[in-house]
């Protein structure tokens, strides 16, 4: 593990809806939020189970990143591998039984692999503080975490975050709802978001304006389509609230 970067690793199945959408979101508020030196430290990743390498992520994932304030356009995906889990300060997966196989491929990254959910939870019961000065910071808040997990904490399966793939509109909502708040308390407490930016995306996820283009009766996500919607919610105002210059 490089003692100069520190990496986040998010994981799905198929690298194209849950993990691609964690993985922007992550990557855009590391910038926004960490002084700039820490922020040039950190890589954000993400790979899939059983990933169709090199997909774009899908369209409607797509635009929800659009309406958060970051973009997905340039993501392929990628399979997970073994040196890509061992290379991470911080694995976070979709699903408990994810967070199994991960653990199953590489049994000693247990302290730094999490659900999201579980993550998110951990989180934000931490103390508050301000954006971290450093890699080794950011280490330690992972630490932190790990310190304050209980065992099976929730019933298996409670931490999961739905696989939307090959559903309808709705499925991608509740995908926002069940991911996007505890993203944001990772990110408070890896990061720096302030408060009133964790409740602008609270109140974001809850409300899942999005706009797919009507495109609920067609369970398939296609490239032609994912152009035929592209900056479709562009003039929606983006969830900020104290956001640091």
């Amino acid at each position: 593990m490089s003692t100069d970067v520190f990496t986040v690793l998010v994981v799905c199945t198929g690298n194209v809806n849950r993990s691609a959408l964690g993985a922007v979101l992550l990557e855009r508020w590391a910038g926004w939020y960490l002084p700039a030196p820490v922020a040039a430290q950190v890589r954000v990743t993400s790979a899939g189970l059983g990933a169709p390498v090199g997909a774009k992520m899908s369209r409607r994932s797509r635009a929800i990143a659009e309406a958060l304030g970051t973009d997905g356009s340039a993501h392929r995906a990628a399979q997970i591998t073994e040196r890509a889990i061992r290379a991470a300060d911080l694995v976070l997966v979709s699903s408990s039984d994810q967070r199994d196989e991960v653990l199953r491929l590489v049994p000693a990254v247990l302290r730094s692999t999490f659900t999201i959910r579980e993550a998110g939870r951990i989180a934000d019961s931490l103390t508050e503080r301000s954006a971290p000065d450093s890699v080794d910071e950011m280490r330690a808040l992972v630490t932190s975490i790990a310190e304050k997990r209980s065992v099976r904490s929730t019933a298996h399966g409670d931490d999961d975050i739905i696989d939307p793939q090959g559903k309808g509109d709705e499925a991608f909502r509740l995908m926002v709802r069940q991911e996007v708040p505890p993203l944001a308390r990772v990110a408070q407490s890896l990061f720096g978001m302030p408060p009133a930016e964790v409740a602008a995306y609270d109140a974001a996820a809850e409300a899942a304006e999005f706009s797919f283009g009507g495109a609920q009766r067609v369970p398939a996500d296609t490239d032609a389509e994912a152009d035929a919607v592209a900056g479709a919610d562009a003039a929606r105002p983006r969830p900020r609230g104290r956001r640091r210059a």
